[in-house]
C-alpha cells in the first residue's frame, strides 16, 4: 500500500461530534504531534517557550494534546503545579509528579472548576489551536482572567498562508480557497498566528511581543539554518495528509458534492510536497497581565 492509499483509507477519530476542534485525536495524530513537537523544539533552539518566566507556581497548558509540552514545562519548573487540559484524554506517557492532566473545555472550566479560579496562574500556554477556537477574542479574555497580575500568556500558532520565494502562493490553490471559506463559516481564524498580537492587546495584556519562525517544506534551508531540518522534513511528509483529512470537515455545508471534495483532496499532495523556496510561518506571541 503506498502513502496516498494509506491516507485515503485511514478513518480518523475525532474528539466528539460537538467539538469545535477539526483535527483527529487518534494514535496516528498523536505520533504526528510528537514528531512535530520535536521539530518545533529544534526550530526554537531548544526553548519550548519564549517567555521569561521566573519561579512560576501555577502553569496551564490549554489544548495539551499528547501532553508533550505540559511534561516539558513540569520538568523545566519542578516546583510549579502544572495542568494540561484537552478535549480528549491524554495518552499514557511518563509524567512528572507535578503535572496533572484534565479532560475538558477550558471555556467551561475557567472560573467554575475549583482548580481554575480567576487570577490564579503565573503562565498560560497554548500551541496550534487554529482548528479549535471559534472565538479568539473571548478565549484570550478567558486566559487573561486566569492570569495573576504580572502573569504571562504565550500562544504559538500559525496562518494557513503558504509562501513561495517570499510571496503568498496558497491563494492560487482551489482547495485552500475552499478551506478558507469553510473556516469562515465555522468561525475559525486561519490567520490567528498573525492576529494573536491584536487579540492579546484587546484583552488588556501588555508587553506583547511576537517572534516568527519560518518553516520550510523540505530541507532546502538546512544548510543555512540547520534547526529547520527536522521540522522541514516533518512538514513536507505530514502536512498534506493533515489537510487531506481536514478538507471534508472544513467544506461541509458549502454545497460541494462528494466528487468535488475528492477532487480537492486529490490536489493537496502536489501543492504541499517538498519544494525549494516554499514555506509557512509559525508565530510565537507572548503578553503579560498588568500588575496591580
Amino acid at each position: 500500500m503506498n502513502e496516498l492509499s494509506a491516507a485515503e483509507t485511514r478513518t480518523p477519530t475525532y474528539h466528539n461530534i460537538d467539538a469545535a476542534y477539526n483535527l483527529p485525536n487518534d494514535s496516528t495524530e498523536h505520533a504526528h504531534l510528537e514528531d512535530q513537537a520535536a521539530g518545533l523544539l529544534t526550530l526554537m533552539h531548544g526553548r519550548v517557550i519564549q517567555t521569561p518566566l521566573t519561579n512560576p507556581s501555577r502553569i496551564l497548558d490549554v489544548g495539551c494534546g499528547t501532553g508533550v509540552v505540559t511534561c516539558a514545562l513540569g520538568t523545566l519548573f519542578p516546583n510549579a503545579t502544572v495542568y494540561g487540559v484537552d478535549l480528549s484524554p491524554v495518552p499514557a506517557r511518563p509524567t512528572p509528579p507535578n503535572v496533572t492532566f484534565i479532560q475538558g473545555d477550558i471555556s467551561k472550566l475557567a472560573g467554575h472548576d475549583t482548580r481554575f479560579p480567576s487570577a490564579s496562574f503565573d503562565f498560560v500556554f497554548n500551541r496550534l489551536l487554529v482548528c479549535g477556537i471559534t472565538d479568539w477574542p473571548g478565549y484570550v479574555r478567558t486566559v487573561a482572567a486566569l492570569l495573576r497580575p504580572g502573569g504571562w500568556a504565550e500562544m504559538q500558532d500559525l496562518n494557513y498562508a503558504h509562501y513561495r520565494n517570499g510571496k503568498v502562493c496558497s491563494t492560487d490553490w482551489e482547495w485552500m480557497q475552499a478551506v478558507y471559506k469553510g473556516a469562515a463559516q465555522k468561525g475559525l481564524d486561519v490567520e490567528c498566528g498573525s492576529n494573536m498580537k491584536s487579540y492579546m492587546q484587546a484583552a488588556g495584556l501588555v508587553d506583547v511581543r511576537v517572534r516568527d519562525f519560518r518553516i520550510p517544506y523540505g530541507t532546502w534551508q538546512a544548510g543555512e539554518r540547520p534547526e529547520t531540518r527536522h521540522i522541514g522534513e516533518h512538514t513536507a511528509r505530514e502536512n498534506w495528509i493533515l489537510y487531506y483529512h481536514l478538507i471534508p470537515k472544513m467544506v461541509d455545508g458549502l454545497g460541494y458534492s462528494e466528487e468535488e471534495v475528492e477532487r480537492l483532496r486529490g490536489r493537496v499532495r502536489g501543492d504541499l510536497g517538498a519544494e525549494e523556496g516554499k514555506d509557512w510561518v509559525f508565530y510565537v506571541t507572548r503578553g503579560r497581565k498588568t500588575r496591580i
